[in-house]
């Protein structure tokens, strides 16, 4: 028996939980493992807990229904409690305070992750939905059906750009066919999840766009989106996802950035790099961090001078 079969097998109230604003890697991650679990322990209580609700464009997937946030999950205690997704247990946001005593299991892909948990799966590969694809099949003896392959196929694209980014491997293709061999569905998936976006998404990028600025020296494109700006579009946090990497797209450009002012004025930062630039080492900066290509971060600081810091460090 695996180590982490042993440790589920020995508690009986579980709660599954991912990072604040949950992409397709988090949500496919968590639910894919929700799914498994289910099966493999239908009378276990489990749950999959997010602080924030559903993105919009990622509701299409039927089986996100299962997904509860805090105000309406049924459990009160947990003894098991397992991160997908996140880089340091302050990322799940206020589900952090439902856990009290509970055994951690940190499941994640990040190089910054701070091996916070009682057992730790931390690898750098493609996503956690990776990760997930192999503890179910290795380490917990599921077979994987639809479903579950469903939440996994858009953990993949979402972390991969469509099997677009360096961070892709055989591996990754195996798994993505053996998915598409039970039956998961690429054309529905892609044209759901990144082919369809909102009228004020598509209004964000063409602002983003019209507005970018391009520093030649440091080969930097960045965009600055006030919360103003946000509000007068009618534009919600989850309209801005996607827009660091179409910034990126610039021929000329080696690394983008994408920084956004939230309601209470802080500012939110996403990075991204084509070649080696590493900008996990730029979010942390700011106590942010991510991937050699791919990063983000929180911070108190001005845009002005975050970008100011940016140029510097580049």
């Amino acid at each position: 028996m695996s180590c982490l079969k042993k440790i589920i097998e020995e508690r009986e109230r579980i709660m599954i939980t991912g990072h604040i604003n949950p992409d397709g890697d988090a949500i496919g991650a968590g639910l894919a493992l929700l799914l498994g679990l289910k099966k493999l322990y239908p009378n276990k209580q489990i749950e999959f807990v997010l602080q924030d609700v559903v993105p919009n464009h990622i509701k299409f997937l039927k089986s996100t229904s299962k997904i509860k946030n805090i105000e309406n999950r049924e459990l009160e205690e947990y003894d098991l409690v397992i991160f997908v997704d996140s880089a340091n247990p302050e990322r799940v946001g206020k589900v952090r305070e439902l856990i009290k005593d509970a055994f951690i299991v940190n499941i994640d892909h990040h190089i910054s992750n701070t091996l916070y948990g009682d057992w730790n799966r931390v690898q750098n590969i493609s996503s956690t939905s990776e990760i997930i694809f192999n503890l179910l099949q290795e380490d917990l003896n599921i077979k994987i059906d639809l479903e579950m392959g469903e939440a996994i196929y858009l953990g993949l694209i979402n972390d991969t750009g469509n099997f677009s980014h360096s961070n892709v491997t055989y591996k990754t293709l195996e798994i993505a066919s053996q998915l598409l061999k039970i039956g998961v569905n690429n054309n529905y998936l892609i044209n759901n999840f990144l082919k369809s976006k909102s009228y004020a998404r598509i209004k964000l990028l063409g602002l983003a766009l019209s507005n970018m600025v391009y520093e030649k020296e440091k080969k930097l494109t960045y965009y600055y989106l006030p919360y103003k700006k946000m509000i007068e579009i009618g534009a919600t946090n989850e309209d801005t996802e996607g827009l660091v990497e179409e910034l990126l797209s610039y021929c000329e450009s080696e690394v983008s950035l994408f920084i956004r002012e939230e309601k209470n004025g802080r500012i939110k930062g996403s990075l991204r790099s084509k070649n080696n630039i590493d900008v996990n080492r730029l979010a942390g900066l700011f106590n942010g961090g991510g991937h050699i290509k791919a990063a983000g971060f929180t911070s108190e600081l001005t845009a002005n001078k975050i970008i100011d810091k940016i140029k510097e460090s580049l």
